[in-house]
């Protein structure tokens, strides 16, 4: 793609917009195709969140969240924590508001904001939050540059020992999945045009300038060695299209975690004091 970056990044955020448009509003699926998979993040983020212990009125920023599914979810689950939802994407937003509306016992608590990661200023002020979460939406950026100064603006807009959640994309786990696909006759799955994943090794460093410790998790490994690998190794047998709503997402998610075959991994971090 010969684009430079302000054209890659303003055809990324058509993409979402476009998505966003064509997406019905009581569907699950606008910002990834497998709900399984959404839920299992979410439910880690559920487990995060409470092992932090957050006080009454602690304020949660959820950075690039798409159509606030995941946003309400995770609010439901601590009502006495307010959530902020970010997202470039007005028809995103839309859809988030359309979800919204329909809450109420939400409304007093959830808001959400148009905003663009790479200038956290301009939606947050100076503000500073409890914790932040991203869930696959640092890999939209077109390059390590634009998602690590991300990365700092987040950490200037925690609070000292604040929390931050993300659930990105890793090479490693993506490299390791499509060694064993193609081991199976599978071709491999490509990192998709609009997404760029991190190294985890570099991740790592440039972390640690603001945050101590930082954790990674591959929990969803086993779930995808049973989707993309096995099923997807059935699917081909049979001549079939694998689909995600094939019982088999709604019960991989119960086996315990083996190995390192999952791109999307967790990573729990906290800001220097």
């Amino acid at each position: 793609m010969n684009l430079s970056n302000p054209e890659v990044s303003n055809k990324i955020k058509q993409y979402w917009c476009e998505r966003a448009g064509q997406t019905d509003p009581a569907s699950l699926q606008a910002t990834t195709y497998d709900v399984y998979l959404r839920e299992l993040e979410i439910t880690k983020l559920k487990e995060k969140i409470s092992a932090a212990s957050l006080p009454h009125g602690s304020t949660v920023v959820d950075l690039g969240c798409g159509d606030g599914y995941s946003t309400m979810s995770l609010a439901s689950a601590f009502p006495d924590v307010r959530f902020i939802g970010i997202d470039w994407s007005e028809e995103m937003l839309t859809l988030a508001e359309k979800k919204l509306s329909v809450q109420l016992d939400l409304l007093d608590r959830v808001s959400f904001r148009v905003g663009d990661m790479r200038s956290l200023s301009s939606s947050l002020q100076a503000e500073r939050f409890d914790v932040f979460l991203t869930m696959r939406s640092l890999i939209n950026l077109t390059s390590s540059a634009e998602q690590y100064n991300t990365i700092s603006q987040i950490a200037e807009h925690l609070k000292p020992g604040g929390y931050y959640f993300c659930i990105e994309n890793f090479m490693q786990g993506q490299n390791n999945f499509n060694r064993m696909r193609v081991t199976m006759g599978l071709p491999e799955i490509p990192v998709r045009w609009h997404n760029h994943f991190f190294e985890e090794e570099e991740f790592l460093v440039e972390t640690s300038k603001f945050f101590d410790p930082v954790i990674i998790d591959s929990f969803l490994s086993s779930y995808y060695l049973a989707t993309r690998v096995i099923y997807s190794a059935g699917c081909h047998l049979m001549g079939e299209e694998p689909d995600y709503f094939h019982p088999i997402h709604q019960t991989a998610g119960q086996l315990p975690v083996i190995g390192d075959f999952s791109p999307i991994k967790l990573a729990s971090m906290r800001r220097k004091l």
